[in-house]
C-alpha cells in the first residue's frame, strides 16, 4: 500500500504498521468512515463495490469467473461525477497491480462512493497485495501469477502477468474508448517516478518490518518496471 501512496502514483488510505503485543498487523484507515460534526458519533458513508454496482454475485467476483472486468467499470465510470479523473485513476490501477504482480484485484475490490442525487465516483484503491513475496522456492512460480481482470490482446485477453506488455494496455484502452495519449502519460508517469517511489518506500519502512518480504517486493517492482521503457 505505500508504493501507490508515495509519489501519488494512486490515491489509498492511509495505513501504517502496528503491534498489538506479539502481534504485528497492518492497520488501515477506513475511508467510508468519518466523525459527525460534533464527533460524538462516526458515520458510514455509502459506497458499493463494482459487484453490488453491476448486480453481479459475489462468488463471480473474478473476471475468469464470469464477474465484471475492465471494460464493464470503465463504462460504468462514463456516469461518475467525475468521469475522466475516475477514468483515469482506474486504468492507472491495472498498470500498478501489473507491476506489484497484485492478483487480487478483483471486483469486489474497487467501489463508489454513493452520492445525493444519484451521483457517485471512485473511492480509494484498497486490498493491494503483492504476490512477488510468494514467488519461488515452494511458493508460486511467477509463470503462473495472474491478474484478476485480463487486458485486451491480439487474441483474447492477457491474464499471465509474465505475458503482460505495454501494448496490452493500448489494446485495452483502445476497446474501452480510453485515449491513446492518457495511457502514454500513465505509462510514462508510472516509469520516470518508481525508482523515486521505492527509495521512499524503504526509508518509511520501520525498522522491525522483514527485509525479505520488502526486497522480494520492491525489486520486483523495478524489474517489472523495466518493461515500461523497452
Amino acid at each position: 500500500m505505500s508504493a501507490p501512496k508515495n509519489g501519488g502514483i494512486t490515491p489509498v488510505p492511509h495505513c501504517f504498521m502496528m503491534q498489538v503485543g506479539q502481534v504485528k498487523a497492518l492497520a488501515v484507515e477506513r475511508f467510508d468512515r468519518r466523525y459527525a460534526a460534533d464527533r460524538s458519533w462516526i458515520m458510514r458513508l455509502p459506497q458499493e463495490d463494482f459487484c453490488q454496482v453491476l448486480n453481479v454475485p459475489s462468488a463471480r467476483k473474478y473476471e475468469s469467473h464470469g464477474g465484471p472486468g475492465i471494460t464493464d467499470i470503465m463504462k460504468t465510470l462514463l456516469g461518475s461525477a467525475t468521469p475522466e479523473q475516475d477514468r483515469y485513476l482506474f486504468m492507472k490501477s491495472q498498470v500498478l497491480f501489473w507491476l506489484l504482480a497484485a492478483t487480487d484485484g478483483h471486483a469486489k475490490n474497487f467501489s463508489v462512493f454513493i452520492e445525493p442525487e444519484g451521483r457517485f465516483r471512485l473511492t480509494p484503491f484498497y486490498d493491494i497485495l503483492s504476490m512477488y513475496p510468494a514467488f519461488g522456492g515452494r511458493g508460486l512460480h511467477p509463470r503462473d501469477a495472474k491478474l484478476a481482470m485480463g487486458l485486451t490482446a491480439t487474441k483474447g485477453k492477457k491474464y499471465a502477468i509474465e505475458q503482460i506488455f505495454p501494448r496490452h494496455f493500448y489494446q485495452t484502452a483502445k476497446a474501452v474508448g480510453f485515449e491513446k495519449v492518457q495511457m502514454e502519460m500513465i505509462l510514462n508517469e508510472m516509469a520516470s517516478s518508481l525508482d523515486e517511489v521505492i527509495s521512499a518506500v524503504r526509508q518509511q519502512l520501520p525498522d522491525t518490518f522483514p527485509a525479505q518480504i520488502a526486497d522480494s517486493i520492491l525489486d520486483g517492482l523495478s524489474t517489472r518496471a523495466q518493461r515500461l521503457t523497452r
